[in-house]
């Protein structure tokens, strides 16, 4: 026997019917709406490698922690020795690859085997040919559009005064300009543009990876004294003497000594002295700018060491592992996924081909 009448269901039903008509609130109230689902991609980080000779050797280390804590680079910008160390990892050597290279450029008879003098020492001491060739045996004929990994070199453009941002054609040619000291190797021309070394405009190419790549964050490394430590005199002087030891000691000054002080330009206090001196100054003004920008800097800045001295690159690479250590929780915070927009692109503006 039922204990409902048979007109229950049909009661009940209706009543439901009408209060979803009249009070529809709270049937919304009931029903939570699904959460919109976020779509994420990972972070792209970038990279900005100074300028600073033997000392840049610094960055090795600092890819080398890069790599074994899994830390991606979607990009990477170089100056000078920078854009030589850039363009090999962007070419696919990792950091193991590059420490055997520098081994083999430790002892200084190589690097006087790599010096190609300019007779008369007109428009620079050296030519840098053979330091391009040297490369070429690691990198070969790449180029730009061929590379899995993007990559930025910085030159100067010693008619107009430009930064040029080297993006397309040969690598080899690009890191030969930015690698160009001033004074001291002949300017490289390349499409009519007299180029010399990236460190003269971009010490620390934070900027180039900012407009012309699309990472989201820039991580800046340096080897240059900050502006900081020269502005109090003590570590000024500090630096300037490292500086003069710097320079009466370099291979390349040994090499032209029997010219004489009085007619030797890179003597203490002559042409070549004066214009690295003027450089270094405004060096470290430019990368103190640039480094503001940057979302996070490294700095495996070493006192006492000279800029060529090669057979030193275990102390330098070294340097950059510590310093890299010592920031490592900050860079893997920015690993943090970045939402995908619907209108979301990933182009960047380019000004002309190279030059910007």
């Amino acid at each position: 026997m039922s204990l409902h009448p048979p007109y229950s269901n049909t009661v009940k039903n209706t009543i439901v019917s009408f209060l979803k008509n009249k009070l529809p609130w709270i049937v919304r109230e009931n029903k939570k709406p699904a959460e919109p689902s976020i779509k994420t991609r990972p972070a792209r980080l970038g990279l900005a490698l100074s300028c600073g000779g033997a000392k840049s050797l610094a960055h090795v280390g600092v890819l080398q922690v890069l790599e074994e804590n899994n830390i991606p680079i979607h990009a990477i910008a170089g100056s000078s020795m920078g854009a030589y160390i850039g363009s090999l990892w962007a070419t696919g050597h990792n950091a193991e690859q590059m420490l055997k290279l520098a081994a083999e450029m430790q002892d200084p008879t190589t690097m006087r085997k790599l010096a190609d003098p300019v007779i008369p020492p007109i428009r620079g001491v050296f030519y840098g040919n053979k330091v391009k060739a040297q490369l070429a045996r690691s990198i070969g004929a790449s180029t730009f559009e061929e590379l899995n990994r993007k990559l930025l070199v910085i030159s100067a453009n010693l008619d107009t005064y430009e930064r040029i941002v080297f993006r397309s054609g040969s690598i080899l040619d690009a890191v030969h300009a930015s690698c160009a000291m001033p004074g001291i190797i002949v300017p490289v021309e390349i499409n009519g543009m007299r180029c010399t070394d990236g460190g003269v405009v971009d010490p620390v190419p934070v900027g180039a990876l900012s407009k012309f790549t699309e990472v989201d964050h820039v991580i800046a490394v340096s080897t240059i004294p900050t502006l900081e430590e020269i502005d109090t005199h003590l570590s000024a002087s500090t630096t300037a003497e490292d500086d003069r030891q710097e320079e009466v000691q370099s291979w390349w000054q040994k090499a032209i000594t029997q010219l004489g002080n009085k007619i030797n330009p890179g003597a203490p206090g002559n042409i070549i002295d004066n214009l690295r001196r003027s450089l270094r100054a405004s060096q470290i003004r430019m990368a103190h700018d640039s480094c503001l920008r940057a979302d996070i800097t490294i700095r495996p800045i070493s006192r006492g060491s000279e800029w060529h001295q090669y057979h030193q690159f275990e102390q330098f690479i070294e340097l950059g592992r510590q310093k890299t250590h010592e920031v490592l929780p900050d860079i893997q915070k920015l690993l943090t996924p970045k939402p995908i927009n619907d209108d979301e692109t990933t182009e960047k503006p380019l000004v002309g081909k190279r030059v910007a």
